[in-house]
């Protein structure tokens, strides 16, 4: 038996992007929030460092 391809329908799109932009909003409410994850998606360090797999991304730093 195969899988079926998942197809999003144009209200699923919708609902699915309402859901990251209201996390979009809590995730980046304070610097602490985004810094919270950003560590927990595994792109800093606690100390603000880029991890070893995203040296290479632009992330704007505080000086």
């Amino acid at each position: 038996m195969t899988k079926k391809p998942q197809v999003f329908k144009d209200r699923d799109t919708e609902k699915f992007i309402a859901y990251l932009e209201k996390y979009k909003e809590e995730v980046s409410k304070t610097p602490e929030s985004a810094k919270k994850f950003l560590v927990e998606l595994g792109v800093i360090t606690e100390k603000g460092n880029r991890t070893k797999h995203y040296k290479h991304l632009c992330i704007p730093e505080a000086h």
